[in-house]
């Protein structure tokens, strides 16, 4: 089977599903392929913050501006996804007292809202804070589902004409009559693709991209690992008042709050360790003290994409670079790198930019005005509608006699719920009906509901065996106080089933 498009886009997260979306509007004849599923890479790995810019303020201006425009945007188009919480920017009593003076100045001129207020206001505003805070600032700070926000990408582009596929990994890519030719797996079977223009947008894995034509990219990749709490422990975005570091984020989102970050040289699929989770508390414990008794129920890591050639970790630029190969002696593809979550959008229009001047074609960015539809209609139920209304946008008809029976007590997902998403050709694992849920993602980490996921999809032991491992590579780093607990209560629930969750499947 061959088939023909204009742009062949490769990856499925947030910046190639944006690049979707954009060419699709603007009336290109477009084909995104994703290895795995969609944000299943970098953007579901991170934690969750729509930047206001202000992080980046004093060491990255350029991403700062980036992140203030682009966090505004993403409020008017992609609401169904975004709390707007607002941020706070606290210092502790041991960082630097003076820091705020550079830190309002440097806000002022990147375009960001950042209001200092009082101590005694901040602790109102979040009464878990330390006593010993010595400055506080309020800026425009909000939690996104990256998860969702991808997948509505994925919906927008395939209402506008787009071939998305997922679970399509690229086995071999060549030039060809001044075009390209992919090969590309799909179910254990294989399909050619020829397009006049490939995009690279595989994150942390679009070196090995460009490799198979013969073009190498200046990428390093950070590791980041981050923690999830149980319950929301603060009511905004808590920032750190101090240079980006270790442990100075914390974000509630949903039903937790996710602490991070670490950055450390790494590579794509590295795990948490419980070495990084004992720092990242050790840090947030001077501005959060209660933090050291609260529930971690999961750490994970994710592996950010910088732009290579200069400094690394830290000290590495959080802004972007569209890359034109023809440099490179390989005219039509282009590669797109770095960038944060928060600016996936304007990645994906300068990038679209360049595809469309490639394909000799006119036609305007949309993306900025047009709202981004959600991913799908949730089914109805009588269970936790607004809690659907909260994850999808919109809801249905009940799907199904079980629609108003719970699947996930911890993240009010519903039986019908499952069934109907276990039902699209995009999900073919646990691990998908997962991120189109969130079932799975709440306190008891899979515990008490995989067994209905998996029955929903019609799988058996070995592919509930198989989620079961990914559920546990990132319990293993936080098994201490009452996770530890509740890991051994799991533990003797499910050898009723035959099931030891703490065995990775194969």
């Amino acid at each position: 089977m061959r088939s023909r498009v204009e742009a062949l886009i490769i990856g499925g997260g947030a910046t190639g599903t944006g690049i979707a979306r954009d060419l699709a509007m603007r009336g290109a004849e477009v084909m995104l392929v994703e290895a795995g599923d969609f944000a299943a890479g970098a953007t579901g790995a991170n934690h969750g913050m729509l930047h206001s810019g202000a992080r980046y303020a004093v060491t990255d201006p350029v991403s700062a501006r980036e992140c203030a425009e682009e966090g505004a945007v993403l409020k008017r188009i992609a609401r169904f996804c975004i709390e707007d919480t607002g941020g706070l920017f606290v210092s502790a009593s041991r960082d630097d007292a003076e820091y705020v003076d550079r830190f309002l100045p440097a806000c002022g001129r990147a375009g960001i809202r950042a209001e200092e207020i009082d101590t005694r206001e901040a602790r109102e505003i979040e009464p878990c804070l330390d006593a010993g805070i010595k400055a506080a600032v309020k800026v425009p700070d909000a939690s996104i589902d990256p998860f969702f926000l991808a997948l509505g990408n994925v919906s927008s582009a395939r209402r506008h004409g787009a071939t998305v596929l997922n679970h399509s990994p690229v086995r071999r890519i060549r030039r060809i009559d001044g075009g390209f030719e992919a090969v590309i797996g799909r179910g254990g079977r294989e399909r050619r693709v020829a397009a006049d223009v490939v995009i690279n947008a595989a994150g942390a894995w679009a070196g090995e991209v460009a490799a198979m034509l013969g073009v190498s990219i200046p990428l390093c990749i950070d590791k980041g690992t981050l923690v999830v709490f149980n319950g929301r422990l603060v009511n905004r975005l808590v920032n750190r008042l101090r240079p980006p570091s270790d442990g100075d984020i914390l974000v509630p989102h949903r039903t937790a709050t996710i602490l991070g970050t670490t950055s450390s040289a790494g590579a794509a699929g590295d795990r948490a360790t419980s070495a990084e989770v004992e720092r990242l508390i050790a840090e947030a414990e001077a501005v959060l003290p209660g933090i050291k008794e609260a529930r971690a129920v999961r750490a994970y890591a994710g592996a950010r994409p910088l732009l290579g050639g200069g400094s690394a970790g830290r000290g590495a630029s959080r802004t972007f670079q569209v890359i034109d190969h023809a440099c490179d002696g390989v005219d039509g593809l282009i590669s797109v790198a770095g960038g944060k979550l928060t600016t996936f959008r304007l990645m994906a229009e300068r990038t679209s930019d360049a595809v469309m001047e490639k394909l000799g074609r006119a036609a305007s960015c949309r993306t900025a005005d047009e709202e981004i539809e959600p991913f799908d209609d949730a089914p109805s139920s009588d269970f936790d509608l607004e809690a659907m209304r909260y994850r999808h946008g919109a809801s249905t008809a009940a799907l199904s006699p079980f629609s108003t029976v719970p699947g996930c007590g911890c993240e009010a997902v519903t039986r019908g719920e499952m069934e109907h998403y276990a039902s699209s050709p995009d999900v073919s694992d646990i691990g998908d009906l997962m991120r189109r849920t969130r079932a799975g993602m709440g306190y008891c980490q899979a515990g008490l509901c995989a067994v209905n996921m998996a029955s929903a999809m019609d799988q058996g032991a070995r592919e509930l065996q198989r989620y079961y491992g990914e559920r546990w590579r990132g319990v293993e780093p936080v098994l201490f106080g009452e996770q530890l607990r509740q890991e051994m209560f799991k533990a003797h629930l499910l050898k009723a089933y035959g099931i030891d969750h703490t065995e990775e499947g194969r």
